[in-house]
């Protein structure tokens, strides 16, 4: 049983060494000088840490991919601000289609009586020289404007766009915390199945500052003094 364990660990090992590296990240000053509880186990109790270790990296890789979508769609959306997003639904209702445009202002001036009346453009928001604006037709009919961009846009206003990535962001925190309570329970039960010890080092502060630091203590500890 043992050799099985052995040959598993053994097997393991750039994966386990790799986990190591990443929990070390997920360590502060303050845990390592706390001191981290000690690992003692057997190589077959590595394998389900290394399971919940890489379900809590995939739920975190998820939300960081959550929120560059989110991101690019506030990004993107952020000249239409918090258009009335749920107009899109009552057109449709009306067998309406609404179609988000950008141009720029020299050509959406030349161009916007003609598209007033036959696709019933209306501006929106103008940024640095490029109008944004939307068109209204009946769904079904296809139709080309070739002086202006069609934008595909995210199907919800900026506020709730930049509500869904703060819930995001506070799911990666806590998922975060996660796997640093789990990095300061289980490093060292790490460390012993790669049959490694103290791996973790603090850095060493510059004699300067210690002097400076010393420097201070005794100032203080006179003062004191000087007080009583």
């Amino acid at each position: 049983m043992q050799y099985i364990c052995a040959v598993n660990t053994s097997d393991m090992t750039p994966l386990l060494q790799e986990m190591l590296a990443e929990m070390r990240k997920h360590l502060s000053v303050e845990d390592i000088r706390a001191g981290l509880p000690e690992g003692n186990v057997q190589s077959s109790d590595i394998s389900p840490l290394y399971g919940e270790w890489s379900s809590l990296r995939k739920t975190e890789a998820r939300q960081l991919e959550r929120i560059a979508e989110l991101d690019a769609d506030i990004q993107h959306m952020e000249p239409w601000g918090d258009y009335p997003m749920a107009r899109v639904d009552q057109l449709a209702q009306r067998s309406q289609s609404l179609l988000f445009w950008r141009c720029s202002r020299v050509q959406y001036d030349a161009h916007y009586r003609q598209w007033k009346e036959d696709y019933q453009a209306e501006l929106v928001a103008e940024r640095n020289g490029q109008c944004y604006f939307v068109t209204v037709t009946p769904q079904g009919v296809s139709f080309v404007l070739p002086e202006a961009h069609q934008e595909q846009v995210a199907p919800s206003p900026v506020s709730t766009l930049i509500t869904l990535q703060t819930k995001a962001k506070d799911s990666l925190k806590q998922i975060r915390i996660q796997m640093g309570d789990f990095s300061l329970q289980h490093y060292r039960e790490v460390e012993a199945a790669l049959h490694l010890t103290n791996t973790l080092r603090l850095p060493r502060r510059r004699r300067w500052l210690d002097k400076i630091i010393l420097l201070f203590q005794w100032w203080g500890h006179k003062k004191d003094k000087h007080k009583n």
